[in-house]
């Protein structure tokens, strides 16, 4: 009997040892994920938001040359109608011929503009650390 209770105390001594003992946790804080990390997710939106502005701009653009295009046909093809020795009649029915095509023309840019939808917003940016506050004691003056 004696024997055994010199190996169930210690044994029972180191058991319970092991379960008393907190667990040492690392206290390096964990290395920023970059799933995780507001910086790098600013970053990597910024870039895709010019990507996408860049794209917008560049069809919008085209839409414009386009546009500008129309008017300035339009204008042209007025003045071609434009002789001398015109009546009055003639002359307002070519202004309005023009004034027709330009309407037509600033109504197809708008819609093609309209059908491009918003332009991208660009991102916000992470919130900056709040600064430590300072200890407000007075200073000893020398």
């Amino acid at each position: 009997m004696k024997r055994k209770s010199l190996i169930v105390i210690p044994a029972l001594i180191l058991v319970t040892s092991f379960l008393a003992t907190p667990a040492i946790a690392d206290t390096k804080p964990p290395a920023p994920s970059e799933a995780n990390d507001p910086k790098i997710i600013y970053k990597l939106a910024q870039e895709k938001f010019l990507s996408d502005f860049r794209i917008y701009e560049d069809k919008r653009r085209a839409i414009n040359l386009s546009f500008k295009e129309a008017i300035d046909k339009a204008l042209s093809d007025a003045r071609a109608l434009n002789v001398p020795g015109q009546s009055q009649i003639q002359k307002r029915q070519n202004m309005n011929t023009r004034q027709n095509l330009v309407i037509a023309a600033t109504a197809i840019r708008d819609a093609a503009i309209e059908s491009l939808g918003l332009p991208p917003i660009a991102p916000t940016p992470p919130a900056k650390a709040p600064k430590s506050e300072k200890s407000k004691k007075p200073r000893p003056s020398n």
